[in-house]
């Protein structure tokens, strides 16, 4: 897939988005700024047109039990919302994962991504 928009900027970053992705619900964009001199990423973030209702959803509920409601909100998708939860959740708590900590959470990230 193309990318819908590219310009560099003054800095010589490369600004690249991909925007709509429409096989994805929400048509998902992807906006980047990349420096290809250094090979980095500068900037990623995206964005979806959908709104969901998280934090509707959330309202009154105990934050550690984000990860268990998020999950089932979308039929497809239901392991990226947990995942996204706990690690907003150890951000919130100031919880620091051990490194194999880290690992586990990609294998199942991993797991999940061949599952769909």
């Amino acid at each position: 897939m193309a990318p819908t928009k590219r310009a560099e900027d003054s800095n010589g970053l490369m600004e690249m988005s991909w925007d709509p992705i429409t096989r994805i619900v929400g048509s998902l964009g992807i906006h980047t700024k990349i420096d290809f001199k250094q090979k980095r990423v500068a900037e990623c973030y995206s964005t979806s047109s959908v709104f969901r209702g998280y934090s509707v959803f959330m309202r009154g509920k105990d934050p550690r039990d984000a990860h268990f409601i998020t999950s089932r909100i979308c039929g497809i998708c239901g392991d990226n919302h947990a995942t996204c939860s706990v690690y907003t959740q150890n951000m919130a708590y100031g919880v620091k994962p051990p490194h194999l900590g880290e690992w586990i959470i990609n294998l199942g990230e991993a797991a999940e991504y061949m599952f769909d």
